[in-house]
């Protein structure tokens, strides 16, 4: 057993549910490997006295890990340390994390954003590090509380040599003995770029107008439609190969979206609190600015979430 004790930090919609399933497997597997969570405040209050208590349409069940702990200085060492926190904490998350961090912990990071396995590997030069995202619609409506609003979900993960790791192969089985749809790609750094493509897009045109995706679509379907656009040419001026037809695919993904929801950035917009702009904005932005690139729409949202009051105002 290569990953003898996996540590999740982040207990939210994703971490919560793939840390739960991941109880459930060790539990399952019966070989005593441990499973820590790194949590906070009421939640990990709530998780003490009750467990992590997680509802999907078709299932109820809670699990207890094998450790808890607001201060990782409470947990052993990780072998496997999963980052699901929002992408504006990754610094300070990494930070905290360190007495658990060891020469031999792999750490994989959950979070949206197309850089972030490069952001961790600039803060810990030495750590391995792979690459990850999900799609999942789960968020925690109450300390303690895991939803899983739909049974789909998928969880991408792998690192970027050519060969998959002994530790690779080990995680995918643990998942895979719990029903989770696993995906360890030969390409990951591909899915993330497709997962990048409709999130970025999504959060941008929704947060600048304000709207649900649904409205947003509705209302200005050349401006959202123009992101998707300027973030494939950006990708292809970068040198990857988005194949044929990157914007009807991004495009026809977007428009399955419920058109009631909307994105967890504009979420954060409206109620007032920290976002991933500099992550999911940002950064497309910075990198077409680096390589001469004019993106006139995500300059001009940009600017406007990046400096004006919320809403921004727009024509």
């Amino acid at each position: 057993m290569l990953l003898k004790n996996i540590t999740i930090s982040g207990l939210g919609g994703v971490g919560g549910y793939y840390g739960a399933m991941l109880v459930e497997a060790a539990r399952r597997e019966g070989l005593g490997r441990t499973i820590s969570f790194v949590a906070r405040g009421a939640h990990r209050a709530a998780i003490e006295e009750r467990g992590l208590h997680v509802h999907t349409p078709e299932r109820d069940f809670t699990v207890r890990p094998d450790y808890l702990a607001e201060d990782p200085h409470d947990l052993p060492p990780a072998d496997l340390l999963i980052l699901a926190t929002k992408s504006y904490d990754l610094e300070a998350n990494i930070q905290q994390l360190r007495p658990i961090i060891t020469p031999r912990t792999i750490i994989l990071p959950l979070l949206n954003g197309a850089d972030i396995t490069d952001q961790i590997q600039a803060l810990l030069p030495e750590a391995r590090v792979w690459d990850g995202c999900v799609y999942i619609s789960g968020r925690k409506p109450a300390a303690g509380e895991i939803l899983l609003e739909a049974e789909r979900e998928i969880f991408l993960f792998g690192s970027r040599g050519l060969e998959r790791s002994a530790e690779e192969r080990e995680l995918f089985a643990l998942l895979e003995s719990v029903g989770v749809h696993v995906v360890n790609p030969d390409d990951i750094e591909e899915s993330i770029r497709k997962k990048f493509l409709m999130i970025s897009a999504t959060a941008t045109g929704t947060s600048y107008y304000n709207m649900t995706v649904g409205e947003a679509l509705a209302s200005h379907p050349v401006e959202m439609r123009g992101l998707i656009e300027e973030l494939c040419t950006l990708f292809s001026a970068l040198g990857h190969d988005l194949g044929e037809g990157a914007v009807e695919r991004t495009v026809e993904r977007q428009t399955f979206m419920i058109p009631s929801s909307t994105s967890s950035m504009h979420v954060d917009f409206m109620a007032g609190s920290s976002t991933e702009l500099e992550n999911l904005t940002g950064y497309v932005v910075r990198a077409a600015r680096r390589i001469g690139l004019e993106l006139p729409l995500y300059e001009r949202m940009y600017k406007a979430l990046a400096t004006e009051p919320y809403p921004p105002k727009h024509d």
